[in-house]
């Protein structure tokens, strides 16, 4: 079967990359918690309606949840490119959303825990098998 190269180098792509298929698996789990982190912003934003004194609060809420959704979406893009930025951002968003599935758990959200929990252990087990595999930015 024979391997493509990538631009300018001479060995082929699946040569240092062992395990091609697991760089879409990482960039799914991201693309699927970038959903889930929107569509809590839109919650928030739809709740500061009727929140009253706190609708300031809300609003922020969601503005700093898109923020981060915004950060996975281009993550898991870095990722589908060999690119280092979704490495860097998703294993550190993985530690930060561990902490936040324990909050929840904690709260007695316990689906919402257990599958920001979940989320969280299969990305950074993924992004960790991933970090041998992606080149330097002196090795492009």
């Amino acid at each position: 079967m024979p391997t493509s190269a990538r631009p300018g180098s001479s060995r082929p792509e699946t040569e240092d990359d062992p395990r091609p298929q697991l760089r879409p698996a990482a960039a799914l789990v991201l693309v699927l918690e970038a959903l889930m982190i929107a569509a809590a912003a839109t919650a928030s934003f739809w709740l500061s309606r009727t929140a009253g004194e706190s609708a300031g609060l809300m609003m922020a809420l969601g503005v700093f949840l898109l923020v981060f959704a915004l950060g996975a979406a281009v993550a898991a893009r870095s990722l589908l490119q060999r690119g280092r930025f979704g490495l860097g951002y998703g294993i550190t968003w993985q530690l930060f959303q561990a902490l936040v599935g324990a909050s929840l758990l904690r709260g007695a959200l316990y689906w919402q825990g257990a599958l920001a929990l979940v989320l969280a252990v299969v990305a950074f087990v993924l992004l960790l098998q991933l970090v041998r595999s992606t080149p330097l930015p002196e090795q492009h």
